[in-house]
């Protein structure tokens, strides 16, 4: 076996403990920042100088995602220790040969890799992504170990009904406090989650299940991209946080979103040049937030047809779940954001206010669905009033 030095955090440590006694499964439980799905990749390259022969299985809910965390790590890592070897990675495939295993990157959706290939292990990223029907399948063609790694936000999981009760698991749970290579910064910034939101602190700062009722948005999906329908765009001004872009399809089943800009310090000038280069239709709406009239202005002054939008937060809430949302596999900081909506929650209560904490792309789609529809009603009103009677419609909070 080849020497290799890798700096690992107390959680690789529990993990190569945990792998020594034989487990079935591994349930990496616990906060953000906690370096799981780091400490998981290192763990799956030590494993592979061990072995000759395997194949190992690094699977996520959508590509992109599994691109951007446990692909991204596992290629950095490789390239810090020097093993990594660009004839031996097939990008096409999305699969790798180290030490003469093969390593393969999935998402479940391609059902046919899911239900085809056996493997020796196997690794879900953020699992409880995953339905309790693709642990099924990717499972029964596992013929070793398991690992699964996740932030416990939904209490009501299939993991908690399927993995804890079995014997032949481990749990090892882990908060920022395990990893000491965390930045003070990030550090901070997950500290900072005790002053804004007691279940936000629960899940992502102490690695503890979160209380379901706290979500907004629970009714969403993804989508591979977006179908033809009414198109409208939000945009949320930012500067030291994201300026954020979404464009919108609303259709009669649903509000189909995608994600098309989320960028950090960007000027007025930058924001018109970024709307340029993405080629925003000059005869689209782009409901913006009012809170800027110059920004819009200018923008408007630019060419594009920018709009000061209704910023009631609870009627642009209710708005948004009068209808299903689908949201974009390339999505990746918007289905972030969706996945940590919260309502605020103090001494045990929960509040009729969100939590304003990285929120900015639905922030800009709220701007662009609640003003949109309260555009439509006011046309109706004034061209088809009910014998003085206003129209009610209860489905949008109005």
């Amino acid at each position: 076996m080849e020497i290799i030095k890798i700096k690992g955090t107390i959680v690789l440590e529990k993990i190569l403990e945990a792998a020594e006694q034989k487990y079935r499964i591994f349930v990496l439980e616990g906060g953000t920042g906690s370096s799981k799905t780091y400490s998981l990749a290192q763990a799956f390259i030590l494993m592979m100088m061990k072995e000759e022969g395997q194949v190992f299985t690094i699977a996520r809910k959508t590509m992109p995602a599994l691109k951007a965390t446990a692909m991204r790590n596992f290629f950095n890592i490789l390239k810090e220790v020097n093993l990594y070897d660009p004839e031996k990675h097939n990008k096409t495939d999305n699969i790798y040969n180290l030490h003469n295993n093969l390593v393969e990157f999935i998402s479940v959706e391609d059902p046919q890799r899911v239900r085809s290939r056996r493997r020796q292990y196997l690794w879900l990223n953020e699992a409880i992504e995953f339905s309790l029907e693709d642990w099924r399948q990717l499972s029964m063609r596992t013929d070793k170990a398991i690992f699964l790694d996740y932030n416990p936000s939904n209490p009501y999981s299939w993991i908690y009904d399927e993995i804890f009760p079995r014997n032949d698991k481990i749990i090892i749970s882990s908060t920022y406090k395990d990893n000491p290579f965390l930045h003070s910064n990030i550090i901070r910034e997950i500290e900072h989650y005790k002053e804004i939101d007691e279940n936000y602190w629960r899940i992502y700062g102490l690695g503890l299940k979160g209380i379901i009722e706290t979500l907004i948005i629970s009714n969403w999906d993804y989508c591979d991209d977006l179908p033809e329908g009414i198109e409208i765009y939000g945009l949320d001004f930012g500067y030291n946080s994201p300026s954020a872009l979404i464009k919108i399809v609303v259709r009669d089943e649903g509000f189909y979103l995608k994600e098309l800009l989320y960028k950090k310090y960007l000027t007025n000038q930058d924001l018109i040049r970024e709307l340029r280069e993405i080629r925003i239709p000059k005869e689209k709406e782009i409901y913006c937030d009012s809170a800027e009239p110059q920004r819009i202005k200018e923008i408007k002054d630019a060419g594009f047809w920018a709009l000061s939008s209704d910023k009631d937060v609870n009627k642009g809430i209710d708005t948004m779940k009068s209808r299903k949302i689908y949201i974009t596999k390339s999505s990746l900081n918007l289905i972030e954001e969706i996945k940590r909506y919260s309502w605020k929650e103090k001494d045990g209560k929960l509040l009729d206010e969100p939590v304003a904490l990285n929120d900015h792309l639905l922030s800009a789609a709220r701007y662009a669905i609640h003003t949109y529809f309260l555009k439509e009603i006011k046309q109706m009103w004034q061209i088809e009033p009910s014998k003085g009677v206003k129209p009610y419609y209860p489905s949008l909070g109005f």
